[in-house]
C-alpha cells in the first residue's frame, strides 16, 4: 500500500492489476501498473523541480513542503 500511495502522490495514474503475475517465495504475487502519459509529464516535471529545489529544504535536510502534483 505505501508504494501505491507514493506512486499516486507523485502523479502516476493507476492502470490495473496483473493478477498472479509471478511466484515469489512460493506464493502468487499480483503486480499493479501505473503510468504517466507524455501530455501529463510537463506538470509533473515542473512540480518535481519545485519539490527538489534546494530552497525547499531546511538546514537539517528535511523538506519544507511535500510534492503536490496536480490531478
Amino acid at each position: 500500500m505505501p508504494s501505491r500511495q507514493a506512486a499516486e502522490r507523485l502523479g502516476f495514474r493507476f492502470e490495473g492489476i496483473f493478477r498472479q503475475a509471478t511466484i515469489y517465495k512460493g506464493r502468487n504475487r499480483d503486480t499493479s501498473y501505473y503510468s504517466v502519459f507524455e501530455a501529463e509529464w510537463p506538470a509533473i516535471e515542473s512540480e518535481f523541480g519545485r519539490w527538489l529545489d534546494p530552497g525547499n529544504f531546511h538546514g537539517d535536510g528535511s523538506k519544507r513542503s511535500r510534492v503536490a502534483v496536480p490531478r
